[in-house]
């Protein structure tokens, strides 16, 4: 109310002195230093209350990154197991996520680290209460192995928040990654219990991504 008042005061201020020009050319500069302040103030306040209310109205995944990283730990062994991949619980210590090391240097508003003997990237992004928007799991490496590694990594993001049919991930997540290769441009979605999955092609490789359905 106080800003609103300001304002009012700085209007008519003006007005009064719109009926002498001369006036008005030699207060101006006085003006403009007292009205620019508040005006710039009540844009400010009405921009933060915007990004505010558009912070809250996002849907996240409902956990921070390190839950995620535990759900997704957990899930490593079966989703190797399903691969049919040799010491599945061997294999499945070289993809854990560090608690401790999700974050690059002290920027703790993403989710960025990388696992794996390719060094496949985790990334994702946060609101202001530090939950997840969503998960990407990038492929940069075109050999076998590291397509694997991919397919792990991506299976396991899928499975730590989708519950019903994972058994359909691995398939369905390799179907969406082999469109995606052959169609560059498209974007290859799919929803499965109010979870988005996409796989596109990016410039940096192949990006797969897990996120709620708005």
């Amino acid at each position: 109310m106080h800003n609103v008042a300001n304002i009012r005061d700085i209007l008519t201020t003006m007005m009064i002195l719109l009926r002498s020009p001369l006036r008005l050319l030699t207060q101006l500069p006085l003006v403009l230093a007292l009205s620019l302040p508040v005006l710039l103030g009540a844009c400010d306040r009405t921009v933060d209350k915007q990004l505010a209310d558009y912070d809250a109205a996002q849907i996240t995944l409902g956990v921070t990154p390190k839950q995620f990283a535990a759900r997704f730990n957990e899930r490593l062994h079966v989703v190797l197991t399903e691969m049919n991949v040799d010491e599945p619980e061997h294999m499945a210590r070289l993809y854990m996520l560090d608690p401790e090391r999700l974050h690059p240097g002290q920027y703790e508003y993403v989710l960025d680290t990388k696992v794996g003997p390719a060094q496949t990237t985790l990334i994702g992004t946060l609101n202001k209460k530090g939950e997840l928007r969503n998960v990407g799991v990038m492929l940069t490496d075109k050999t076998p192995g590291a397509r694997e590694e991919f397919l792990v990594c991506a299976v396991s993001a899928a499975r730590s928040f989708i519950s019903t049919g994972q058994d359909k991930l691995l398939p369905l997540i390799t179907r969406l990654t082999t469109v995606a290769l052959d169609n560059p441009g498209q974007r290859m979605t799919e929803v499965v219990a109010d979870q988005l999955l996409s796989v596109e092609l990016v410039p940096q490789g192949v990006l797969f991504q897990v996120q709620p359905q708005q």
